[in-house]
């Protein structure tokens, strides 16, 4: 009996080492969770927690999914909160805000099976751009408008010219940045090509008006 036992013992062991997920204890984390600009705190901020995952032998991975939570920063922007750590593994916390508030600096990283006190967890404020495209005077040309920027090189939007619009995009406050249009008319057979720097402060909103 006892050597059966010992042996379904050291099986279990065994099949935990081979899984890698040997418990390393609770692990407490209690900090703030602030704006990146102004080091002011962010109120119910949401925060998470990412397990690295590596790579193999090739190199690469990463932090995956949110492990639970996510766990709630009071109207202070203060968070206290305890997970269960597997040994061997690294842990970053981010932390995201009910107005748009979004980690950066690649998060916080959290010793295993400790209390981790006086976190500060960086976000960047949100920001907004609004863009008005007047058809002044108006004409009957057949075209499109294209903008693009808002702090993605890669994202585009195609309009009709024989129409006003009005549309919103959300980007990060306090990254200079710029937004791009090329209007095609058709008619003519013209492209005319123009930009705006922009810089939003935080929570702020900023007009670009393109006429045509």
């Amino acid at each position: 009996m006892l050597r059966s036992y010992l042996l379904s013992s050291s099986a279990a062991l065994l099949l935990l080492l081979l899984s890698g997920c040997i418990k390393q204890g609770p692990t407490l984390v209690l900090g703030l969770v602030v704006d990146k600009d102004t080091d002011q705190p962010v109120p119910n901020a949401e925060v998470q927690v990412h397990a690295f995952s590596g790579g193999g032998s090739s190199g690469g991975g990463g932090y995956g999914p949110a492990l639970g939570g996510p766990y709630r920063a009071d109207a202070d922007g203060k968070f206290a909160f305890t997970f269960e750590a597997d040994r061997g593994k690294t842990y970053r916390l981010d932390a995201y805000g009910p107005l748009g508030h979004f980690s950066v600096d690649q998060g916080v990283e959290v010793e295993n099976g400790r209390t981790n006190r006086n976190l500060r967890i960086p976000v960047r404020a949100p920001g907004w751009v609004r863009v008005r495209i007047i058809d002044e005077p108006p004409t009957a040309n057949e075209g499109q408008i294209i903008v693009g920027g808002f702090g993605n090189p890669g994202y585009s939007s195609g309009l009709s010219l024989m129409q006003d619009e009005t549309f919103v995009r959300y980007i990060g406050a306090h990254i200079p940045s710029k937004v791009s249009w090329i209007i095609k008319d058709y008619a003519r057979k013209t492209e005319i090509e123009g930009h705006q720097d922009i810089n939003i402060p935080s929570l702020d909103t900023v007009t670009v008006t393109i006429r045509f």
